[in-house]
């Protein structure tokens, strides 16, 4: 925002996280802040990235931290502990993972704790403004709108239970909710999402429907929410296995789907699927895309590999269309 990029940081020996502020045209820092954030999981580094809304940033830390600061200055305007301070006590196996939302005057997130689900809070003064119950095992993923008949749905993906880190917890199946953003309401929910690890919103594609991806242990669902007897319900329209995305939604182009799908298990690289569920090609290793990340940009996707690599590509249900690639960090 006007030439200036924010980025939450973290040092996994100190346990302490620094919000920065960079020019973009120089990467030089015009100013940090650094608070102490107590707690150690798998892989080091903070988990989200701030959003930003006019005068204000606000940022979702590792161990349940929750600021908003001032854009220009980098002073703190208020803070709040969104999983120590509903019931949380020993940190999600990889810790907090999300990105504010920003709808209206409410700035929303996913608390994971025992005690909350969604928080919404005024984005200027911190109060909180409603809050649900916890909606399930953790999950990775950030609250996200939607459009249902036109209309702001507020939508959370929840994962089912990790049975391999929670051996001792009772299985449960993932979900997907969608709630009145204003005021917290579940509005509809899907109940038959079977992924442990969730880290991906929804992507709309068009008519109500939305497809749920994943990595561990379904890959794709796509869903239509419908409205009957004056409530809405959902519908699942398939599952497919052999599409999916571990770490992020899915590109929805032209009535196709496009995914990066690497797991621990899986290496099918870029996919493409059409509205009806049908994989129409998959890049497998060549190229390997794993993990990476990919944004549709002018009628192009610009993707990384999880490695070194950038490429330019043109989706196209034919075939994968490569135009470019360049090599960064080699």
């Amino acid at each position: 925002q006007n030439g200036k990029v924010y980025l939450l940081d973290r040092n996994h020996e100190t346990e302490e996280e620094i919000m920065r502020s960079f020019d973009l045209k120089t990467g030089k820092e015009l100013w940090s802040y650094k608070y102490s954030a107590p707690g150690k999981v798998a892989y080091p580094g903070s988990r989200s990235v701030p959003t930003v809304d006019g005068k204000y940033v606000y940022s979702v830390g590792h161990s349940g931290h929750f600021y908003c600061f001032e854009a220009e200055t980098g002073k703190p305007v208020w803070n709040k502990n969104i999983w120590s301070e509903h019931g949380g006590t020993k940190l999600p196996v990889w810790a907090i993972s999300q990105c504010p939302l920003i709808y209206g005057d409410l700035v929303i997130v996913s608390s994971l704790a025992p005690n909350a689900g969604l928080l919404a809070y005024n984005k200027v003064t911190g109060q909180e403004v409603w809050k649900t119950e916890n909606l399930g095992p953790e999950s990775y993923t950030s609250p996200t709108i939607v459009k249902v008949d036109g209309e702001d749905h507020l939508s959370i993906v929840i994962s089912s239970t990790n049975t391999f880190m929670h051996r001792e917890a009772p299985v449960v199946k993932g979900r997907v909710i969608g709630l009145n953003p204003k005021t917290g309401e579940e509005l509809w929910r899907y109940d038959n999402w079977q992924c442990m690890i969730s880290c991906a919103p929804l992507t709309e594609a068009g008519d109500n429907k939305f497809l749920i991806v994943g990595g561990y242990e379904r890959g794709s669902t796509l869903i239509q929410v419908v409205k009957e007897g004056g409530k809405y319900v959902t519908k699942e329209l398939f599952i497919q296995n052999e599409f999916g995305d571990q770490t992020k939604p899915a590109l929805f182009i032209d009535g196709h789907f496009y995914a990066q799908y690497g797991t621990n298990n899986r290496r099918d690289g870029l996919c493409c699927m059409d509205i009806n569920g049908n994989v129409l090609w998959k890049t497998k290793r060549e190229p390997n895309f794993d993990k990476g990340s990919m944004i549709y940009v002018d009628g192009l996707l610009l993707a990384t590999d999880g490695a070194d690599a950038l490429y330019l590509i043109d989706p196209s249900p034919e075939g994968y269309k490569q135009l470019a690639k360049a090599d960064l960090l080699k």
